[in-house]
């Protein structure tokens, strides 16, 4: 059963293919956001005098317009880096679409992109992730290909680290890994259960605790000479082969994203007892991680939907009492 909150934490990166669809709609979704909402509030501000007359005549706060054109506005600004990201990504790949060579357009991304020296990113996940029969040797997942390189994912135990990445590298690389890390094993046991369970992106407090409390375990572990203490998920030599293919098919996708916004937020689901203005009682559920192609995404409806419902009015005025 899908619940909501799988929705909003997750979505779309089980395989290549779908990783690839979930870019290409993030980058239509941020320029879709820019052109709806700069056309709302366009058509607001040029015909405020037919909006003003609606709202008076028929009983509707105008600060209402107000609002909305508050709304588009700070959606516009917020999106605009990721709507300019989206017609990059389009004018480099543009070549593509007349004849050129796919490694020329992939060599042209990757001389376009920028580099960070911040530290790297990193996940913590609820097991620790092993290589089968090999002990705790971290394993490093190269996400390269004959045009050049994106950094390195590094599984070392609970933690997934992202090393030498672009400067807006997203935390959904993180989400794919683990994802297709828990599919694997699953192969091999049905009860295996990976989640991601802390974001340094998001919170580093809370991720740095949880780390110092893992690497307690493994230490405590390797001094008393005894089984894992915490959880522990074994990759086979192939799992790792198929990782290390995977991520080389990845990497265009991953040069498209690195021209993308890297937001990153935590996610609060609030169900009120009783309904507004009067909601007293409210039930709220809590999500580390917000996933930007589904908040995005209702940011586009919501553009969208606005945009044509002030296009009808202006090509269709409604009557109003007193018009």
């Amino acid at each position: 059963m899908l619940h909501a909150s799988h929705i909003i934490v997750e979505q779309g990166t089980r395989s290549v293919p779908e990783y690839r669809k979930r870019v290409r709609r993030l980058a239509i979704f941020y320029f879709g956001i820019v052109l709806f909402a700069v056309a709302s509030v366009t058509m607001l501000v040029v015909r405020g005098r037919l909006f003003v007359a609606l709202a008076q005549r028929s009983n509707v706060e105008t600060a209402t317009i107000a609002v909305i054109i508050a709304l588009f506005t700070y959606l516009a600004a917020a999106s605009f880096v990721g709507a300019v990201g989206a017609v990059r990504v389009a004018l480099l790949a543009l070549p593509g679409i007349f004849g050129a060579e796919r490694s020329s357009v992939e060599r042209r991304k990757q001389r376009a992109l920028k580099w960070s020296d911040d530290k790297p990113g990193s996940v913590y996940l609820n097991a620790l992730v092993r290589r089968a029969g090999g002990g705790d040797e971290p394993i490093s997942i190269e996400l390269a290909d004959e045009h050049g390189s994106l950094g390195t994912v590094v599984i070392d135990g609970a933690a997934l680290r992202h090393v030498k990445a672009p400067a807006h590298s997203s935390n959904s690389i993180f989400a794919y890994f683990e994802r297709r890390i828990e599919a694997l094993a699953e192969a091999r046991d049905p009860d295996v259960q990976l989640s991601i369970i802390e974001w340094t992106s998001i919170d580093d407090e809370s991720a740095l605790r949880y780390a110092s409390f893992v690497t307690f375990s493994r230490r405590l572990e390797a001094h008393l000479g005894c089984d894992a203490l915490w959880p522990v998920v074994e990759l086979t030599d192939g799992d790792i082969e198929t990782l290390r293919r995977e991520a080389r098919e990845l990497c265009p996708t991953l040069r498209n994203e690195a021209f993308l916004p890297d937001l990153e937020y935590q996610a609060e689901h609030r169900l009120p007892i009783i309904p507004e203005p009067l909601a007293f009682v409210t039930l709220s559920r809590s999500e580390s991680r917000a996933d930007p192609h589904v908040s995005m995404g209702c940011a586009f409806i919501v553009t969208l939907t606005i945009t044509i419902i002030v296009a009808i009015m202006i090509w269709m005025p409604p009557w109003v009492p007193g018009k």
